[in-house]
C-alpha cells in the first residue's frame, strides 16, 4: 500500500495521532516490525482501527511519520546544544552532540529498533538528506562562529561530511551494544574533530 498520511489541523485529531505514533514505538520495542499490525497499534493507543485509517494509510506510514518526527526532533537538539553556552573546544562539543544522540538510541522508545530493523521507506531519503544537511550548516556556522573555523566552501563540505561520518560510526556503536560502546564514541568526536579541522589539501 502506498504511504499515506493526513495531517490533521484539529487538536484532539492531533492528539490521536500522537498517540497512535507513541504507541507504535512502543511496541517495536518489543515487537518485530513484520509482526507489527495496524489492529495492534490501534489496541494500544486506545483508538479504533477506523481512526487510524483515517490518519495512516498502513503500517509503513506510521513508522514514515515516526521517523519524520525523530529527524524534526533531531535538529530541535542540534539546535538547542549549539544555542547554548559553548564548550571550550570544539571536541567538547563535538562530544556533547554525539552524547546526545547516544540518549535516543538509549532512551526514545522503538528508535534503536528502527534504526536497524525498520523498513526501508523510500520516501524517507529526501527527509534524511535535507535533516542531514540541516545539521551539517548548523554545525558548520557554530564552528566559525565559536571555534574560528574558516568559512569556506571546503569547510561547508567538511561539516556535511562528518555528519555522515558521526552517523555511520553511531551506527557501528549500538549496532551490538544496547547503550554504545563508549571507546567508539569517544573516538567519534576525537576523528570528526581532527578531519573537521585538519589543514587543507586542495590549493587555494
Amino acid at each position: 500500500m502506498a504511504e499515506q498520511m493526513y495531517e490533521p489541523q484539529q487538536q484532539r485529531s492531533r492528539e490521536k495521532v500522537a498517540r497512535i505514533l507513541e504507541a507504535a514505538a512502543m511496541l517495536l520495542e518489543t515487537t518485530p516490525y513484520e509482526d507489527l499490525g495496524t489492529k495492534l497499534i490501534a489496541a494500544e493507543a486506545g483508538v479504533s482501527i477506523g481512526v487510524l485509517y483515517r490518519y495512516f494509510g498502513d503500517k509503513e506510514a506510521i513508522v514514515a511519520s515516526l521517523v519524520r518526527r525523530w529527524l524534526q526532533l533531531d535538529v530541535q537538539m542540534v539546535e538547542r546544544i549549539t544555542a547554548d553556552r559553548l564548550p571550550e573546544s570544539s571536541q567538547e562539543l563535538l562530544e556533547r552532540l554525539l552524547t546526545a544522540y547516544a540518549d535516543r538510541f538509549r532512551k526514545q522508545p522503538g528508535y534503536r529498533r528502527v534504526w536497524y530493523h525498520g523498513p526501508r521507506i523510500a520516501s524517507l531519503k529526501a527527509d534524511t538528506r535535507q535533516t542531514d544537511l540541516a545539521i551539517a550548516e548548523r554545525l558548520h556556522s557554530t564552528l566559525v562562529r565559536g571555534y574560528a573555523m574558516p568559512d569556506t566552501t571546503e569547510s561547508r563540505r567538511r561539516a556535511r561530511l562528518a555528519v555522515e561520518v558521526g552517523s555511520n560510526l553511531l551506527d557501528l556503536a549500538f549496532r551490538e551494544d544496547p547503550v554504545g560502546d563508549p571507546q567508539i564514541l569517544a573516538d567519534a568526536a576525537l576523528m570528526m574533530d581532527r578531519y573537521l579541522f585538519a589543514p587543507s589539501s586542495r590549493s587555494t
